[in-house]
């Protein structure tokens, strides 16, 4: 299967948001969410599907980690029941790397330094639990207050932002 990965960050029209809601809705991907159309203006990268139906998505808000006090995108993906385990995961997290160095890079001064994200899959935090992954660029950083495994990935040639003052 051939799929597609459109950067559309910062570019969601009420067409495509529609879309987006109606594929969550179908995959039953956010029950209970308040607020399903704002969520899909936070979409990064829409991965279709040879008939040009939305596979996956991929989502970032903006973020600071208290420990590490540096603003990073974090980083979530849902892919739908039917694709999981196409191996669309590492392309579409090397998409949604891409559309967010390059929104960065466009900015006078970039807003994040990078992306995190949390591994809520048992499968993968077993069994790619090496420190660094060399296929993404993430790195192991610690555990989330819910004892998640979080892993980030730094934007190449961005500076970290002024220590905040305490």
């Amino acid at each position: 299967m051939i799929f597609t990965y459109d950067a559309v960050w910062k570019k969601i029209s009420p067409a495509l948001s529609d879309e987006i809601i109606a594929f969550w809705r179908a995959e039953n991907a956010l029950p209970g969410h308040d607020d399903l159309a704002k969520r899909a203006q936070q979409v990064v990268v829409v991965m279709r599907d040879e008939q040009g139906k939305i596979a996956a998505v991929s989502t970032a808000i903006l973020d600071v980690i208290p420990r590490l006090q540096q603003p990073l995108y974090y980083y979530r993906t849902f892919c739908a029941e039917l694709y999981r385990n196409h191996r669309t995961s590492i392309p579409m997290m090397k998409a949604s790397q891409h559309a967010l160095l390059a929104y960065n890079l466009a900015l006078q001064a970039p807003e994040s330094i990078g992306l995190h994200i949390e591994i809520e899959n048992d499968f993968i935090s077993s069994h790619y639990n090496m420190a660094f992954w060399p296929q993404t660029g993430f790195s192991f950083i610690g555990y989330s207050p819910r004892g998640l495994v979080v892993r980030a990935y730094y934007f190449p040639n961005v500076a970290l932002k002024p220590k905040p003052v305490a």
